[in-house]
């Protein structure tokens, strides 16, 4: 669905950034990528949705090459969440918003409006329909900006910090969508710095250090190497460390946690 190869990039008259950048992503996956700040993550995210185009190398999305491809054209293969949905948002009515993509798509009258009503709901916003997304609180206009990109219901979803300032019924909320969009084959991709977010919701860790991939791996192989963990400048997940405190089997999510524990202690 998705393939980076070869990629090198830098910003003009500056040093590289990116350097020998090279993956793919399948359907239904989701992809964490992670690293210290200005490890180059936010950059490789708009070198995939095409609003950079690399040095060298070629990305491409749903079969298309970014370099040939306009990015309004790119938007309905592959869906942006920003790290400040206020960047992304321009209508005066969340209704409106959630609208724009699919009515671009050509999507008109009950199909239209039966793919609002569909989105509002995912997002739990059906009765701020009428409302200035502004006027919203901070969590409910990042669900705004999700829900204008689920709407369009791109084949592969890029986000960007996309838990941040979320409360925890947001945060559930989210968690769900991003498991369903996976169980529907959505490729999707986190650019992430919360790591029990990332240890609790992606398959596979893309792991950025000094502009190159300094690890790519299933999820419990990344965050279970104190070497990799370290040279990336992440955390370890709380329920690995727990894990591990504890003398058990390493885990990724407290409830995993608490039925290996259950286990072992009825075990003895």
């Amino acid at each position: 669905m998705l393939d980076v190869a070869s990629v090198d990039f830098a910003y003009p008259g500056g040093n590289p950034v990116l350097s020998d950048i090279a993956f793919s992503v399948r359907r239904g996956e989701v992809l964490a990528i992670v690293g210290r700040n200005g490890a180059g993550k936010s950059t490789l995210l708009r070198l995939l949705n095409g609003l950079r185009q690399p040095a060298s190398g070629t990305v491409t999305v749903d079969g298309l090459n970014t370099a040939d491809t306009p990015v309004h054209v790119l938007a309905h293969h592959i869906g942006t969440v920003f790290q400040a949905p206020e960047q992304q948002i321009f209508n005066a009515k969340v209704h409106d918003e959630i609208a724009f993509g699919p009515r671009q798509q050509g999507l008109t009258g009950a199909a239209l409006e039966a793919r609002i009503a569909e989105v509002l709901g995912r997002i739990g916003l059906a009765d701020a329909a009428q409302l200035h997304p502004l006027d919203l609180d901070a969590a409910a206009r990042r669900l705004v900006a999700l829900g204008s990109v689920l709407a369009m219901k791109p084949p592969v979803l890029l986000l960007d910090e996309p838990q941040r300032g979320l409360d925890a019924n947001a945060m559930a909320r989210l968690e769900a969508i991003v498991a369903e969009e996976a169980e529907a084959g959505t490729c999707v991709i986190l650019v992430c710095h919360d790591m029990d977010f990332v240890a609790r919701r992606a398959s596979r860790v893309l792991a950025l250090a000094q502009g190159r991939i300094a690890a790519d791996l299933p999820t419990l192989d990344f965050f279970t190497s104190d070497e990799l963990t370290r040279k990336a400048g992440v955390e370890v997940p709380d329920p690995v460390e727990l894990a591990r405190f504890l003398g058990l089997p390493p885990v990724l999510t407290p409830s995993a946690l608490a039925a290996k524990w259950l286990a072992d202690h009825r075990s003895a």
